[in-house]
């Protein structure tokens, strides 16, 4: 694009700067310097103002190779051509000035001015305008069972403050929807219908130098009128696995229901109606969603009664709680108002992992995976007594026992003694939040018992000197290998390596009440002996341990 003569009388001036400040470099003679002061710069480009609240930013691109020190001035221009007023914001050497002074409701332009030395000015480079509208303050809207009252507080630059109403949506701007009078600091709107959501935009208006009318982009609120929404007074908790809480309440006719989760009580009553912001001091809003329950599979005949049953026009919530003590609080909200329901105090901690039991005899060992919440354990044992594929709890020898993690660690795991029966062991841990204790769902395991196999010794033969030996299992087990021992003393053996194996009875799959037998011949001896049974293995005898008859039948 070609130049018009101004611009190549700055550019020749540029040109002629730089020339004189080679000359200058090169002589090292101040003297020339005095004619840069004289050379008009380039003007600024991209100069631009936005609002920012209350406040006016004036932003612009530095002169292209200036040949010494530049600077920039900003001036604010207002008014009408004739009557235009000019206030300086500022001189500086960056590119970006705040007018923090900048009047509200008035159109103002910026212009900005490259400054050569202090003396030379380049042509002004004009922002477009801008106008400071500021919104109202303190907006506050709330809705009756036949109407919408609003209040504010209007800027004191305001002429007037306009509000518009539109039914299922936002009003875009002026004449969009329905107009709704005002008094200035307020309205109260009876054309409204119960149960129907309405958008309003209240406007600031503000009058410029022009005599324009000047409106703010305006705020939204959203209201819908009626009744209030009943309260969900019969929330339920109807399971908890240790890691997530499943919630039911019926579902009311108006509004919704938002799920809070605090680690203190409510604070208010069941039917308290609060704004949507007080409800949120309870505790964050649970991020599950809702879902209807399930009906029920029809039966022939009357309706059963089940227990726990959350019944039709029911709803439902899986929640995942951190661990603790947690306080779940029903609101019902439609529009603007909250409607406090019934809290239910919940108590949650993680379940113990990989849960094993070894058996000694007639005691358990225990072992677990402790989750990082928990500080202790609930031990729980109840003995069952065999009855077909499932086991029934017999009445007595049951038994509990507190192991904190501590004492867990220093004895490498939980033992007690829970007799020989089989026996049915739960485990829950313990959270302890705020001085209260979290109690996680059990995990279980069943300990088969430890049976016993009786045996006697009977004479046999036609001089009595041969023995019969009979095994017989108090309840089904797998009787290990079990050697018939002869030892000669007067000291009863305690091994089968004190003394000769006579016999060994094969290990076997007994029936309780179930019998083996073996016949054996012990050699004469010149003293007294013994006739014993023992397992073959030293460590063989964890499933079933043998009960040696009187020492009568035993001695020879």
């Amino acid at each position: 694009m070609p130049w018009n003569a101004q611009d190549r009388r700055r550019h020749e001036g540029e040109e002629a700067a730089r020339t004189l400040t080679a000359a200058v470099e090169a002589a090292d003679d101040e003297a020339p310097a005095d004619g840069l002061e004289d050379v008009e710069p380039m003007p600024p480009r991209g100069a631009r103002a936005r609002v920012d609240g209350r406040d006016v930013v004036v932003s612009w691109q530095p002169v292209p190779g200036p040949a010494g020190p530049v600077t920039y001035r900003v001036v604010r221009r207002t008014g009408r051509a004739g009557t235009a007023r000019e206030v300086a914001v500022g001189e500086l050497s960056g590119t970006e000035i705040t007018d923090t002074e900048a009047p509200v409701g008035t159109d103002a332009r910026y212009a900005v001015v490259a400054v050569h030395g202090g003396r030379a000015v380049s042509e002004p480079v004009e922002t477009s305008p801008v106008t400071i509208t500021p919104e109202v303050c303190d907006l506050r809207v709330r809705a009756g069972e036949a109407s919408v009252t609003a209040s504010w507080q209007a800027p004191a630059e305001a002429v007037r403050v306009d509000a518009w109403r539109r039914e299922g949506a936002a009003p875009r701007g002026p004449g969009d929807g329905v107009r709704v009078e005002t008094d200035g600091a307020g309205f109260r709107d009876r054309d409204v219908r119960p149960d129907a959501e309405y958008f309003y935009r209240v406007r600031a208006v503000y009058l410029t130098s022009n005599g324009h009318a000047r409106a703010s982009e305006g705020l939204v609120l959203r209201a819908t009128p009626g009744p209030p929404p009943p309260p969900v007074l019969d929330l339920t908790v109807s399971a908890d696995d240790g890691t997530g809480v499943r919630v039911h309440w019926t579902r009311p006719p108006r509004g919704r229901v938002v799920l809070r989760v605090g680690p203190e009580p409510s604070r208010w009553e069941p039917g308290a109606v609060v704004g949507p912001d007080e409800a949120a001091a309870h505790g964050p809003e649970a991020v599950r969603e809702p879902e209807p329950e399930p009906e029920p599979e029809p039966v022939p005949g009357p309706e059963p009664v089940r227990e726990g049953d959350p019944g039709p026009g029911r709803e439902r919530a899986e929640l995942l709680l951190g661990a603790g003590i947690s306080h779940v609080l029903a609101v019902t909200v439609a529009g603007d108002r909250a409607v406090v329901g019934r809290s239910v105090r919940i108590a949650t901690a993680p379940p113990v992992g990989g849960l094993r039991a070894e058996r000694f005899d007639t005691s358990v060992r225990l072992g677990w995976t402790w989750p990082d919440e928990a500080a202790a354990a609930l031990v729980s044992w109840t003995p069952e007594t065999p009855g077909g594929p499932e086991h029934t709890r017999g009445p007595d020898g049951s038994g509990s026992a507190r192991c904190t993690r501590r004492q867990y660690g220093a004895d490498g795991g939980f033992e007690a003694a829970m007799g020989s029966d089989p026996v049915r062991v739960s485990v829950r841990t313990v959270v302890v939040t705020g001085g209260e204790e979290a109690v996680g769902a059990p995990v279980s395991v069943t300990v088969p018992g430890r049976a016993v196999i009786s045996y006697r010794v009977e004479t046999a033969g036609l001089l009595r000197r041969e023995r019969v030996v009979h095994l017989v299992a108090d309840r089904a087990c797998a009787m290990p290998e079990v050697s018939v021992v002869y030892a000669e003393g007067e000291v009863q053996p305690h091994s089968g390596a004190q003394g000769r194996v006579l016999a060994t009875l094969p290990s076997r799959r007994l029936d309780a009440g179930e019998r083996v037998s073996v016949r054996v011949r012990p050699p004469r001896g010149s003293g007294p002996g013994w006739l014993m049974c023992f397992p073959a293995a030293a460590d063989d005898d964890r499933a079933a341990r043998l009960r040696q008859p009187s020492v009568k039948e035993l001695r020879l």
